[in-house]
């Protein structure tokens, strides 16, 4: 099921009608889709619209009736878009009539062929028309209204008083703009001054790491030639003091046993008066062991 709205104009029967076909403009038709068992569209009449005893003639509608906008609600059960649908378009197009205007129901209509073919062309030229005029008014949005107009011309009036105003200034700091230029001509001779120090500056540094290099080759190559000329001396030296370390080793070695032993001796001796002691009774076990916790 599809569904879609078509938003006409109300019929306006104040001017004349142009020549060729007419085409009406009705306001506010809905059409939507329906429950599947819908077989023909149901079409809901407009109210009527209240007249005065003047303007109360067949077909001659009055100023309230056609001002007042009217809408009705258009059910179609195919699945397939109303413009593709003749009889749904003769149906709904037998609505778009003058108040008054007698037309037969679309099934009772003996010229139903030539009615349908009609509709359908009534309804693409209506689609035609429709498309034209949102056209035109997609246009006209797009144009600019009065105040908009006013709002542009007063920005461009400030934009060229700006302009003025710029060009007095730019003639004003003209004297400033000379010497600005030749205080440039002045950093631009400078700056070709610069990058010719510059330069010099970057060969007295390649000449100095040259001879830096230079320098560093010829000490190491000083190191290279003490290291070996001092290799045999030093080495002699290496080993008379390692004998002499050996001997005084052995010597000290010797010292120490002799040393050992006297210690031993001693401590001997002492063990011997000891017990002396303790033999003789001059000396309690007790008070020796409170002597050597003293210690």
């Amino acid at each position: 099921m599809r569904s879609q709205k078509f938003f006409v104009r109300s019929p306006d029967f104040r001017g004349l009608q142009p020549k060729g076909p007419k085409i009406p403009r009705v306001k506010n038709a809905r059409v939507k889709s329906s429950s599947p068992t819908a077989s023909e569209g149901r079409v809901r009449p407009p109210k009527k619209a209240k007249t005065n005893g003047s303007d109360h003639r067949l077909g001659v509608p009055s100023e309230a009736a056609v001002a007042k906008p009217f809408h009705w609600q258009f059910s179609n059960s195919k699945d397939c878009p109303i413009t593709e649908d003749p009889d749904s378009v003769a149906h709904l197009v037998g609505h778009f009539k003058l108040v008054g205007c007698p037309l037969p129901s679309l099934r009772n209509m003996i010229e139903h062929e030539a009615y349908v073919k009609m509709a359908v062309a009534h309804a693409k030229a209506v689609e035609a028309n429709n498309e034209f005029a949102a056209t035109l008014e997609k246009r006209l949005q797009d144009v600019p209204r009065s105040y908009e107009l006013y709002e542009i011309k007063k920005v461009v009036r400030e934009l060229k008083l700006g302009q003025n105003m710029a060009q007095d200034r730019e003639r004003a700091n003209a004297p400033q703009l000379v010497a600005a230029e030749k205080l440039g001509n002045q950093v631009a001779s400078l700056e070709a001054r610069l990058r010719v120090v510059s330069n010099e500056r970057k060969s007295a540094l390649e000449k100095v790491s040259f001879l830096e290099a230079k320098v560093e080759s010829s000490a190491n190559k000083f190191s290279d030639d003490l290291r070996r000329a001092t290799y045999d001396p030093k080495k002699t030296m290496a080993d008379s003091c390692l004998d002499v370390l050996v001997s005084l080793n052995e010597k000290w070695e010797k010292k120490k046993v002799a040393t050992d032993c006297e210690a031993r001796l001693r401590e001997v001796v002492a063990n011997i008066d000891l017990w002396k002691e303790v033999m003789n009774n001059n000396l309690l076990a007790s008070d020796e062991l409170l002597r050597l916790r003293a210690k």
